[in-house]
């Protein structure tokens, strides 16, 4: 095959792969209005790193784990910032560079605000 063959198969590709993480965010959106009626906050890094655990548990490569890490870390991120700007839910404030490399575990709870739809 040449270059162009393999480029075209990368196009199509793409093209469902963007379907899919619309379909994705579609139901991210519907998840963030259940947590909105619930008082609910949009993170919930458990359930992040249970979706990022069985993610890697499952991939035969090519890709690596930290590929995969990085890919669904701003999947999930797009997710969250997408609920919000719908007005969503009770948006974390976003952590600092010093609170990012401590990790979730080490924010303060009082970072939070409720989100009211406009």
């Amino acid at each position: 095959m040449k270059i162009g063959d393999w480029r075209t198969k990368i196009d199509a590709i793409d093209t469902t792969l963007l379907h899919l993480l619309n379909v994705r965010a579609g139901f991210a959106l519907e998840v963030g209005r259940l947590k909105g009626s619930q008082g609910l906050a949009l993170r919930v890094p458990q359930r992040e790193q249970e979706i990022l655990t069985r993610l890697k548990s499952l991939n035969p490569g090519p890709l690596d784990d930290r590929a995969i890490e990085a890919i669904y870390r701003t999947i999930l991120g797009e997710s969250i910032r997408i609920q919000a700007d719908h007005g969503l839910g009770v948006v974390e404030m976003p952590a600092t560079q010093t609170e990012q490399q401590r990790g979730d575990a080490a924010r303060p709870a009082a970072r939070s605000r409720k989100v009211v739809r406009a």
